[in-house]
């Protein structure tokens, strides 16, 4: 099991005996996990203003979060951390004991860790105050309006925009951070973009593009989203899949359609269906010719 897939064991056996009990004891759950102060510390900061230290080692939820919403908070929590998908909340935190679960998940990028835990408290400042950031980012100065901190396939993101349009920023990639003292007023769609993404082609000029799926592959389709903001249309009496997707760049479509040939067909708009059928017959000449 990974570092990262123990982890999330461990977050969620907290947060179960935090709704469960009211507290945690910081030398049991060393003892139960059999890890460091110092790690224990870093899980406990995961879960932000939520707990209160109550002296002797122990961590209370704070009022704000205390019963009788304990459920609902523990779902936005869950949520927060991206684990929503994993578990039913209720089953789970009715017997905190994970003895019965394994959580496999990708693994983080240990440098883009190193960078929020750095600069942490200048992003959520920033993005608490709205305020605007000064960063470095592939060669150039950046002036930004920062939005969220999000998470895509264990890849972190600052959410900003800039010079009006929306961008997402690998952190990774961010040097000289520090934020202004001018602030921006956040524009609800915009919020709700960043809620609401799940891909990282950042963008909110998205081309809406409806595909057939065929139905000897729809249960791959049927059981997750393969696709960006996938949405399923309707079912053929034959099984295959209409869905809609949307796409800020062919790019980001193409391969998936590469992958899924002869399963996957863009039915509308034609001319996207024309561009792809277009590089897939030029990528078989340049293989069948490499050298030309």
């Amino acid at each position: 099991m990974s570092g990262h897939e123990v982890m999330v064991q461990r977050i969620t056996a907290i947060i179960a005996e935090l709704y469960q009990y009211g507290f945690v004891s910081r030398k049991k759950m060393m003892d139960e996990f059999n890890i460091s102060e110092r790690t224990l510390y870093r899980d406990l900061n995961r879960l932000g203003d939520r707990i209160v230290p109550d002296g002797d080692g122990i961590y209370r939820l704070a009022p704000a979060y205390a019963k009788p919403q304990a459920l609902k908070e523990q779902q936005n929590l869950i949520n927060a951390l991206g684990m929503a998908e994993l578990f039913p909340v209720k089953k789970i935190f009715s017997q905190p004991d994970m003895t019965s679960l394994i959580i496999r998940s990708l693994p983080g990028d240990p440098e883009a860790k190193r960078v929020l835990e750095n600069n942490y408290s200048v992003f959520d400042k920033a993005i608490r105050e709205n305020s605007l950031c000064e960063f470095h980012y592939k060669g150039k100065h950046r002036t930004v309006a920062p939005y969220k901190l999000i998470n895509i396939k264990s890849v972190w993101y600052l959410g900003a925009v800039e010079n009006e349009k929306v961008k997402g920023f690998q952190l990774t990639k961010i040097h000289w951070l520090k934020f202004k003292s001018e602030h921006f007023t956040p524009q609800p769609h915009i919020t709700q973009y960043f809620a609401e993404e799940d891909d990282v082609w950042f963008s909110l000029d998205k081309q809406i593009v409806l595909l057939k799926i065929s139905a000897d592959v729809s249960h791959f389709f049927k059981r997750r989203n393969v696709l960006p903001a996938q949405k399923l249309i309707r079912q053929e009496p034959n099984g295959d899949l209409i869905v809609q997707t949307k796409m800020a760049h062919e790019n980001q479509l193409f391969p998936l359609l590469r992958y899924w040939l002869p399963n996957l067909i863009i039915i509308s708009p034609i001319s996207l269906q024309q561009r792809f059928y277009q590089k897939l017959n030029q990528q078989i000449i340049e293989m069948k010719n490499p050298l030309q």
